[in-house]
């Protein structure tokens, strides 16, 4: 088993700076709209399938019933909003780390 390098050797310009460019490879923003994306549509189809278990239990229901055409609309809304997070939360992760990296190395990345 390999042990890390010391912490000195970690933290020199080069080690950092390969370091915040495999983060920058790793979170493209495409990846983060279909993760977004999917996030958001599987808890739009969550919640449609507990209306229609509740619809399907017997009780007093005072809501009426979504037409499915309306639930669809609610979940593209849906899908496009945690895209659109997911691009921004990405997009403020990458400004933290290079308002880090000029901090830390004096030049930032390009």
């Amino acid at each position: 088993m390999s042990t890390p390098p010391p912490l000195s050797d970690q933290l020199r310009l080069g080690t950092v700076r390969n370091r915040a460019l495999a983060w920058f490879a790793a979170h493209s923003y495409r990846r983060a709209a279909a993760r977004g994306g999917a996030f958001a549509l599987g808890i739009t189809l969550v919640g449609y399938l507990l209306r229609e278990l509740d619809r399907l239990m017997p009780g007093l229901d005072p809501d009426p019933t979504m037409p499915l055409r309306e639930h669809m609309l609610d979940s593209a809304i849906a899908v496009l909003f945690g895209a659109l997070l997911m691009c921004l939360a990405t997009a403020s992760a990458r400004g933290l780390l290079r308002l880090y990296m000029r901090a830390r190395t004096g030049s930032g990345i390009s």
